[in-house]
């Protein structure tokens, strides 16, 4: 019994060493609570409501021609304000910086519809929420809540 004494004293040292090790690294951190980034990223979450803390209004008017222009009525356009409810408020400065790309999707967008698919205001809910997607693939941080047609004029 004397010579198996040191192996069994090495393996209680192992079991306890190793106890050890995971009451403190796994136990003891899941009592702590969360760490500095995981309540960062919560902060972020709370930051975006529903409301737009912001309203990004820089882009000038845009005047395009709908997919249907040349008809029997002769050319038609469209006359649009488009403004932008963004959460957080630091949204502004990356739409400010890709200003000549936000242009261009939005042009795409109004210029992809037939005047049909403009002149009901239901239709017109459903290219607000296409320009928010198109505008929310371009951001890193945030995202744009609300689109806002100041002005629509279709003729």
């Amino acid at each position: 019994m004397n010579r198996y004494m040191p192996l069994v004293m090495l393996v209680v040292l192992g079991q306890a060493s190793i106890a050890y090790l995971l009451i403190n690294k796994v136990v003891i951190q899941r009592i702590k609570g969360p760490q500095v980034e995981e309540i960062e990223e919560a902060r972020i979450d709370i930051a975006i409501s529903d409301e737009p803390e912001a309203t990004f209004n820089t882009l000038s008017e845009f005047l395009v021609n709908p997919a249907d222009s040349i008809s029997d009525r002769g050319l038609r356009f469209i006359k649009a304000q488009v403004s932008l409810g963004v959460s957080p408020a630091s949204v502004y400065d990356q739409l400010d910086l890709q200003q000549p790309k936000l242009r261009d999707a939005i042009v795409r967008i109004l210029s992809s519809k037939k005047v049909e698919e403009l002149d009901n205001p239901e239709d017109r809910e459903f290219i607000k929420d296409e320009i928010r997607f198109a505008v929310n693939a371009m951001l890193i941080r945030g995202e744009v809540l609300r689109v806002y047609f100041p002005d629509f004029i279709i003729q």
